[in-house]
């Protein structure tokens, strides 16, 4: 049986990247996006690349439709895995002119992961499949005028770290990826060289290494960092 992932932020970036690198290998992709245009571009390209596509629209914030998303994707009974690459980012100083941002932020990050997991966790158990969820350095280390954005990631770490000991008798990997700079349309720094960056090919062929490995072991972590710095000046 076509084996099948349920992929967040797959519009673009790292989403994209890894729905048409597990494209290659056959996979069937629930591609997950809030840009209708943009997440049909990637049907066609998961398409080309040789596997097949299903687009779920769905606001990561609204968890209803997360819910909905989760049901979608499970709708073959077993999911072999999911890969949570779809985030809201923050920044900005401690303020109260910031909460709404913040609980925004709250929603579309956190609370989506927790949220997400524990809907696509029976149907991950029946595949003895993976989660996957792109973190990065802001989920060990404080970062000025980001401290919403930390916290929420370093918690976002912890989840999953604790969900690996409590899921891996069942077969479950849990695999947290930290990418640094990654060649993306978010990276909008002029002072970096794109082609010194970490490119979304890089980041995706590595999720599904992890994902692909045998039962015996699972890589819960994996830090990736540009071999040369993406810094012109």
């Amino acid at each position: 049986m076509t084996r099948s992932a349920l992929v967040t932020g797959a519009s673009s970036g790292i989403g994209r990247g890894t729905a048409l690198r597990l494209a290659q290998d056959g996979w069937h992709i629930f591609a997950q996006g809030r840009r209708p245009d943009a997440l049909q571009d990637t049907v066609a390209m998961v398409e080309a690349a040789g596997g097949t596509a299903t687009p779920v629209f769905c606001e990561m914030g609204d968890m209803e439709q997360v819910a909905a998303m989760v049901e979608t994707a499970s709708s073959r009974g077993a999911l072999d895995a999911v890969v949570h690459c779809a985030a809201k980012f923050t920044y900005g100083p401690v303020s109260t002119e910031r909460f709404e941002d913040w609980d925004r932020s709250i929603n579309e990050v956190l609370r989506a992961t927790i949220r997400l997991t524990a809907h696509a966790l029976p149907a991950v158990t029946a595949a003895e499949g993976a989660f996957v969820y792109i973190c990065g350095p802001t989920s060990w280390s404080g970062w000025k005028r980001h401290a919403i954005h930390c916290a929420l990631r370093h918690a976002q770490l912890g989840f999953a770290k604790a969900l690996f000991e409590d899921v891996r008798e069942d077969g479950v990997r849990v695999c947290v990826v930290h990418p640094g700079f990654v060649n993306t349309p978010d990276a909008t720094n002029p002072s970096l060289d794109r082609t010194k960056m970490i490119q979304v090919e890089d980041i995706a062929q590595m999720i599904a290494s992890a994902i692909a490995l045998p039962n015996t072991a699972c890589v819960t972590e994996l830090t990736m960092r540009p071999q040369r710095s993406p810094y012109t000046q």
